[in-house]
């Protein structure tokens, strides 16, 4: 009888199993298939890294990605996290504030004095050569064990 109960433990674990990890990953992966397939031109998709951009051709394993007007970027499908919905991002760049450097200060720079400079001349200087020994043996000192 025992082992009747050990076997239907064995099989409850592996139902269990299938049901709360298996199941649930091949939903998941079938619906980024989906997602995959379903890509066109003209689509807005945001990437894993979170950049926005309309695709504007879709290949095999890549697509191009239109960022901003003008700018296009090649990138592996797998790139794509999903399809934007119109809440996703702020398409209403008029709201943004614009930044206005008119308050801004800046100091210049004091003017590097010429006789500072002709008053400390920098002189080259050459390596010594070795003090004994042939030119070029080591002169790292031995070690006695």
């Amino acid at each position: 009888m025992q082992q009747y109960t050990t076997l239907i433990l064995i099989a409850l674990m592996v139902v269990a199993f299938y049901f709360l990890i298996m199941r649930p990953q091949k939903k998941r992966q079938q619906a980024i298939q989906k997602t995959m397939n379903e890509l066109q031109p003209g689509t807005r998709v945001m990437l894993g890294s979170g950049l926005f951009g309309t695709l504007v051709s879709v290949g095999t394993k890549q697509v191009v990605l239109e960022v901003s007007p003008g700018v296009e970027m090649t990138v592996l499908k797998q790139a794509i996290a999903r399809t934007v919905a119109p809440g996703d991002e702020d398409s209403e760049f008029d709201e943004l504030e614009e930044y206005d450097d008119s308050d801004v200060i800046v100091e210049e720079p004091s003017p590097i004095e010429s006789s500072s400079i002709e008053s400390s001349p920098i002189e080259p200087t050459t390596p010594e050569p070795p003090a004994s020994g042939s030119a070029g043996a080591d002169q790292r000192p031995s070690s006695a064990n």
